[in-house]
């Protein structure tokens, strides 16, 4: 990102030849929240103040529907900050964010909680298509003592399950999964991982990513 625009293009070119940079980081990095900072200074406004994620986080409730109480106005941020023209950073006080859980009848996750709120999940998984529990399946073959799991750990759990049940027969998926077409990519498969079941048990606080960024826990 930091990079002169000759070596982004250089750079760019190497990829499109199929070589790789010298440095080149092949693991999937992506923004867990945003901070609202001050170049001199933290802002002292948002310290104590919980981020849209974080608000997500503390309640047994999907992200989109925190975005969409949002946009309908049902939800009030206590302060937004602009961010370009279409997008903003929302912040909210934790008393604000307990009056909404009330008011919707939303349960806040706690550790006192949360173990029993995954068995709930678990027992009663909304799911659209089956990733959900192969997930579950992958993470618990593959967890260390201290509940760390690799991505290509996952990511060779997903390739095989879902090969298994193609050569003996059975029903893959949806016609849409990837798992259903030929020619799919080991990244294809950890990107679908991180989008579909990853982010929502992530959102519940039962999974995260690891500082070691090949891990999960």
């Amino acid at each position: 990102m930091l990079a002169p625009q000759k070596q982004m293009e250089f750079d760019r070119d190497l990829l499109a030849r199929g070589e790789k940079p010298e440095v080149y980081l092949d693991f999937p990095v992506d923004v867990a929240d945003y901070e609202l900072i001050d170049l001199f200074n933290w802002q002292d406004e948002v310290k104590d103040m919980i981020s849209q994620l974080e608000f997500v986080r503390m309640l047994d409730i999907q992200a989109e529907t925190i975005e969409r109480y949002i946009r309908e106005g049902k939800i009030l941020p206590d302060l937004e900050v602009p961010l370009g023209d279409r997008r903003s950073f929302k912040y909210f006080k934790e008393e604000t964010v307990k009056n909404y859980a009330s008011q919707f009848g939303w349960d806040l996750i706690t550790a006192a909680n949360m173990k029993d709120k995954f068995m709930d999940m678990v027992k009663t998984m909304d799911m659209s298509f089956s990733y959900k529990p192969v997930l579950l399946k992958a993470m618990l073959e593959h967890v260390d003592e201290n509940g760390k799991v690799r991505i290509e750990d996952i990511v060779d759990y997903f390739i095989e399950f879902y090969s298994a049940r193609k050569d003996k027969g059975l029903a893959i998926e949806k016609k849409t999964s990837i798992f259903c077409k030929e020619g799919f990519t080991r990244k294809d498969v950890e990107r679908n991982i991180f989008a579909n079941p990853f982010k929502r048990f992530e959102d519940m606080r039962f999974m995260r990513r690891c500082r070691e960024i090949e891990n999960v826990e």
